[in-house]
């Protein structure tokens, strides 16, 4: 019987609130997210208000994972490069307005502009967004171990995979899954350097790395 922590599984609408709850306590110290809401008294707070609205996008339109213990959580969205760009007429920035105020409004938009021009256009792909394990369960292989989950169905397909890295010590797991930097670097005006970086669908043989520790 695979141990709680491990079995993972799609998440559906009704993992909404706990996906939230995972991304808020596991993102709490990332760079982009310090950058976007720099009040630490205030992160906690607004941080569930700023994943909840992503989390039921990618949940209706995307593919979510979540494992049984509900303490680490996947986000991913595919991208179809023959497809015109979605327009929501801007309701989504505006939710996240209303959210989390002008000013953290105002700096989520000029990532993800920053996000929307450098992504990739030259193959359809799969793209993770967020992946993230609360504190008291991270460094035990849950993180690369959820990732490769579906990864593993990305190889049987044939689809790339694409995501920004946030730090050193994500770059460094993420090569061992098998994505590279792509492109130029994400230099968010005044705040934390993102890695681009893509990965092509592995064979059985490329893909037999050893899991790393995360």
């Amino acid at each position: 019987m695979v141990a709680a922590h491990l079995a993972v599984r799609r998440a559906t609408e009704q993992d909404a609130e706990s996906i939230t709850h995972i991304l808020s306590r596991s993102f709490y110290l990332d760079p982009p997210l310090m950058w976007i809401l720099p009040d630490d008294g205030e992160r906690p707070r607004l941080s569930r208000a700023f994943f909840r609205p992503i989390v039921d996008m990618v949940l209706a339109d995307g593919i979510g994972y979540i494992n049984e213990d509900r303490t680490a959580a996947s986000l991913w969205m595919d991208v179809d490069v023959t497809a015109p760009p979605p327009d929501d007429g801007g309701m989504f920035r505006k939710q996240m307005q209303e959210a989390l105020g002008q000013a953290a409004a105002d700096r989520f938009s000029i990532l993800d502009d920053m996000f929307n021009e450098g992504h990739p256009d030259h193959a359809s792909h799969a793209y993770l967004m967020f992946a993230g394990v609360i504190p008291e369960r991270q460094s035990r292989g849950l993180g690369s171990h959820l990732i490769a989950t579906h990864l593993a169905n990305l190889d049987a397909t044939g689809r790339p995979a694409y995501l920004e890295s946030s730090s050193i010590r994500n770059e460094r797991l993420y090569r061992r899954l098998g994505f590279k930097p792509i492109g130029n670097p994400v230099e968010l005006p005044g705040g934390p350097r993102l890695v681009r970086m893509w990965r092509d669908p592995a064979t059985a043989e490329s893909n037999a790395q050893p899991t790393p520790t995360v």
